[in-house]
């Protein structure tokens, strides 16, 4: 110590002395924080302190194996040489050294001699490119080869090609338009993302994410949902159980088709039915009276096409009975004749004789069988009219079963009236039930 700082330290209060030591230490220790962040620290006296950085870090270098070469793009010029530039720029943004190729893949192939195409001359084309060819020398991973047009009616393609494995790693043949400003840009992306998932696959779907894919479409309930779910349910049941359908029996209400038919008779005609599945209009017609009012369309049918047969059956009876009178008067002409068959001198008058018996007896038949076939449909067509008839009046016997059902049941007053809403995944609304 020499003698100045001798002479100047006794001097300082111990105050001083303190005040002095802290704003040293400020000052040495301030830039620790950055310098502790670039490199190893170490410690001493119980402090944590870290030499500064010799260097500042450089840029991470590019894998092995991500070397790309971008051949020129056919079709339209300005439309491919803005497509290759924007290819370009997003493979270097993934972490690829791009190098040019400066012909398109039909020229090399052309170079190499090749007609198989751009697809089929790929292999070839690179490894006249990694010897040497077009200036080139350089030893590529993968080619980016393929054409653009603004044009849609000449779509573009866009291949990466693996040179080591010799195949397509990936092939987009999408449809370029004049005024899509979103294509150019996002196509070169999609480039580059499937060359770095075909360098590196992604990991399978873990549990966790496979469980949020199968709840996209059902999402999972919390349990207050699940409970609220569970009790709309019960209070359903409820009230379907103690329904009116349960407590009240109809089963005494009888039906009598003639003392029911003015109740239940229409005046006017039938309602129409909307489609199929609406119920038919089966009430009665009180204009035709208790007989024919229950009679359904086919009914009418049924009896038209009867009456129909039983009136043809009886014109062929009474045209068969007309054409006896003529036959026994043929008969009776021939036996009064006295002529026979036998005598060459009455022959030929006996032959006109019994001709004329002949024709007038196969007219009369003739007559009579029309008439037993129209009867015999008349017949099947009753049988049928019958069968029609018992089912319009059974149909007709049901409907106004339910109509005083009905009635009875709302001439009831309801008691103890419960309600709740109901909740689910497909329905909401509001079941009530009720006792009578």
């Amino acid at each position: 110590m020499s003698a100045l700082t001798s002479r100047v330290l006794p001097r300082l209060s111990p105050v001083r002395c303190t005040l002095a030591a802290v704003l040293s230490g400020a000052l040495v220790l301030s830039p620790l924080p950055a310098l502790a962040a670039d490199g190893p620290s170490f410690g001493v006296g119980g402090l944590m302190l870290a030499p500064a950085a010799e260097k500042a870090a450089a840029p991470a270098p590019a894998p092995a194996g991500n070397v790309v070469g971008l051949m020129r793009f056919g079709g339209d010029p300005d439309a491919a040489s803005g497509m290759r530039s924007q290819v370009q720029t997003d493979l270097e943004a993934a972490g690829y050294v791009v190098k040019g190729v400066a012909l398109d893949i039909d020229a090399a192939a052309a170079k190499v001699k090749c007609r198989g195409g751009g697809d089929e001359c790929a292999g070839k084309v690179a490894e006249w490119l990694i010897k040497g060819g077009a200036k080139g020398g350089t030893t590529y991973n993968f080619l980016v080869y393929g054409t653009w047009s603004s044009d849609p009616a000449k779509p573009g393609t866009l291949v990466v090609y693996d040179v080591a494995q010799k195949k397509k790693v990936r092939e987009l043949t999408p449809a370029g338009t004049v005024d899509d400003l979103i294509l150019p840009l996002a196509l070169p992306r999609e480039l580059a993302a499937a060359l770095k998932e075909y360098q590196t696959p992604p990991p399978p779907a873990t549990e966790a994410e496979l469980k949020v894919i199968a709840e996209l479409d059902e999402p999972s309930k919390t349990p207050e949902e699940l409970r609220a779910e569970a009790d709309a349910i019960k209070k359903s049941q409820d009230a379907v159980d103690s329904g009116a359908s349960e407590s009240i029996d109809t089963s005494g209400v009888t039906v009598d088709l003639n003392k029911d038919f003015k109740q239940f008779c229409r005046t006017g005609p039938r309602k129409p039915r909307v489609n199929k599945d609406d119920p038919k209009d089966l009430r009665p017609a009180c204009k035709l009276g208790p007989k024919f009012g229950y009679f359904q369309t086919r009914a009418w049918v049924a009896l038209g096409l009867t009456g129909g047969a039983l009136i043809t059956s009886g014109i062929f009876y009474a045209l068969g009975l007309a054409a006896r009178g003529p036959y026994k008067d043929s008969v009776k002409a021939l036996e009064d004749s006295g002529n026979t068959g036998l005598d060459p001198t009455t022959h030929a008058q006996y032959t006109q004789l019994a001709s004329q018996v002949a024709a007038d007896g196969n007219t009369m038949r003739r007559r009579l069988i029309g008439g037993d076939v129209a009867l015999l449909t008349t017949v099947l067509l009753g049988a049928v009219l019958g069968i029609i008839i018992y089912q319009d009046r059974s149909d007709a016997k049901a409907f106004i079963r339910q109509e005083k059902s009905l009635k009875a049941i709302s001439g009831l007053r309801p008691k103890n009236f419960r309600g709740g809403p109901m909740l689910g995944t497909t329905m909401q609304g509001v079941s009530f039930g009720f006792d009578f």
